[in-house]
């Protein structure tokens, strides 16, 4: 037994003295992800000179003392040894148009009950994950298939753990009839200030207009049915001449549908009548961030020109490059038209839409853009606007006053302001 237990020690005694080798080596870097023609550098803890360097796949990365390059798509693995120790680290390339992980096409339209089976590539052999962002208008399987439960947007990615596509799911909205949700007839004689603010200020609202906005009766008041604004020529406050604007903000603000309203407009060079809206949140993100929508816009200098405009913070008249469009038309100025946007929630292949009409009929559209889908900086017309009427003097766009043509009365008529909405049917 005592012969047994010294043979035991002697065992251990040798296996101490001859442990498992370890590496000696490391490398900067154990993982590297790269495009084709980048350049890395991989450091190592000992001399350089004394390093062999290899690649698993020279047609996908090569090495020189360190320096990897990227030269093809793929996967490759880089060895630095010296003897029998040795460090590595993992390579994957991708390509500079995307040939490593791919997902056609950008954007898929369906209708509710619909399925859509992806193409995609893939050049490593590793797992890769589908996701959904909004699993309730669509989901995705793991081998790509989407199936459309409702109306909506989601965008669905495909990852390798390294890199990441998308696409964007658009579920068609099936939508009901519009029905009146609010509506303000102007009945009586006094303004309901449940629905309005009156603005009293000179500011010239930005575009050096040249009234003072007042709340007195000669210039704003509710008659025979109708709003009247009403510009006058007369020394007031700092300015030469008054007029008055309303506004509906923190009252009545709406998000998507129709609004409209019948309007007999002014004549004569310097006026600027106009109906529009902003962004509820004007307060918070101010102007241009909040969004303003011209659904109409007139200048008596052109008295056959009805004028349509967008201003985003991308794209505003600050920048002189906002969305704008003109229709010409006879009658425009003392006669009654009716002018309206058609503002529809993801109208085609998920994308918002806004229709600007005259008289329920189409005069021009502009459409969400594909790239930016709810992104605020470039399309700030997926959140509640509020109503603005008024009438302005010169300025900006309303250029040269005649004052000739206030020998007689400048009215701006709103016979009425009306919103209609409709909801989705499931």
């Amino acid at each position: 037994m005592q012969k047994y237990f010294y043979l035991l020690w002697i065992a251990f005694v040798c296996m101490a003295c001859n442990p498992t080798p370890v590496s000696l080596l490391t490398l900067s870097e154990t993982t590297l992800q790269m495009t084709v023609g980048d350049m890395e550098i991989l450091e190592i803890n000992v001399d350089l000179s004394d390093v062999q360097w290899t690649s698993s796949d020279p047609a996908i990365v090569t090495v020189d003392k360190g320096v990897v390059t990227a030269v093809g798509v793929g996967f490759a693995t880089v060895r630095a040894s010296i003897k029998d120790d040795y460090a590595e680290c993992q390579v994957y390339v991708i390509g500079k148009k995307g040939e490593t992980l791919s997902l056609t096409p950008d954007i898929v339209p369906l209708k509710k009950g619909d399925t859509y089976q992806y193409v995609f590539t893939s050049t490593y052999d590793v797992p890769l994950t589908w996701t959904s962002s909004n699993p309730e208008v669509a989901t995705v399987s793991e081998t790509g298939l989407v199936h459309a439960l409702k109306g909506g947007n989601t965008i669905i990615t495909l990852s390798n753990g390294l890199e990441e596509v998308s696409s964007r799911v658009a579920v068609e909205h099936t939508w009901g009839d519009y029905q009146l949700v609010w509506s303000d007839e102007f009945d009586g004689n006094t303004l309901n200030t449940d629905n309005w603010t009156v603005e009293v200020n000179g500011a010239g609202g930005g575009n050096k207009e040249l009234q003072y906005y007042t709340d007195r009766p000669e210039n704003l008041r509710v008659e025979n049915g109708c709003l009247v604004i009403e510009a006058r020529k007369e020394e007031y406050q700092n300015r030469e001449y008054t007029s008055a604007r309303i506004n509906s903000r923190n009252k009545r603000y709406f998000k998507y549908g129709k609004i409209e309203a019948r309007m007999m407009l002014p004549a004569g060079g310097g006026t600027w009548p106009a109906f529009w809206t902003m962004g509820n949140d004007y307060g918070q993100a101010g102007w241009p961030k909040c969004g303003e929508i011209d659904i109409m816009e007139h200048i008596g200098n052109q008295p056959r020109m009805v004028s349509f405009a967008l201003h985003t913070q991308d794209k505003n008249g600050s920048r002189g490059n906002n969305w704008s469009s003109r229709y010409y038309m006879d009658g425009v100025e003392n006669q009654w038209h009716t002018f309206g946007i058609e503002w529809k929630e993801e109208g085609f292949n998920g994308m918002d839409q806004i229709y600007f009409t005259i008289d329920g009929e189409e005069k021009a559209m502009l459409q969400e853009y594909a790239e930016h889908v709810d992104d605020n900086y470039f399309w700030p017309f997926n959140k509640a606007h509020f109503i603005i009427l008024n009438l302005a003097i010169g300025g900006n766009m309303g250029g040269q006053v005649d004052d000739a043509i206030f020998d007689n009365p400048i009215l701006m008529k709103v016979d009425w302001v009306r919103v209609y909405q409709r909801n989705e049917v499931e």
